[in-house]
């Protein structure tokens, strides 16, 4: 039977590290994804509102009602503007995870490695025990085997 890992803990840990980091780069993309969904809500919003201020100057309006559809454009691509700074965190958030989940799985492949390499030394031992034990067992079946005499 091989021997245990001795690093086996390392490698369990850094199992967990790297499912954290996933989890947590899963995490910064659906906040990503949600900050350009309402950058995209904002931005339809804003053309739903600029076709609605064209309709209305068309039928004729007055000074207030263009004023405040003015005020209400301006507020809106301010809210455009700092959803799209958003969005841009969020995807450098993404990038910095990721960055951080690759750091985990390099470590990860890294005890792994030695992982493999320790079983596959492990293997090796057991055969090599294993032939001088039959080597041992048919030495002493031909010396047993012997007729009386023979040397």
């Amino acid at each position: 039977m091989p021997r245990r890992f001795p690093l086996q803990p390392l490698l369990e840990l850094a199992q967990d590290h790297s499912d954290a980091a996933a989890r947590d780069l899963h995490k910064l993309k659906a906040a990503w994804q949600d900050a350009e969904e309402k950058l995209r809500q904002l931005v339809g919003y804003q053309d739903d509102y600029r076709n609605r201020l064209l309709q209305a100057t068309r039928a004729g309006m007055q000074a207030t009602s263009l004023k405040d559809f003015h005020l209400f454009l301006g507020k809106l691509q301010t809210a455009i503007r700092h959803q799209t700074e958003e969005v841009t965190r969020c995807k450098r958030r993404w990038e910095e995870g990721k960055l951080v989940w690759q750091a985990k799985q390099r470590n990860l492949k890294a005890f792994d490695t030695l992982s493999q390499r320790h079983l596959h030394s492990e293997l090796k031992r057991e055969d090599r025990q294993e032939q001088r034990e039959q080597d041992e067992l048919s030495s002493r079946d031909f010396e047993r085997d012997k007729p009386d005499g023979q040397a």
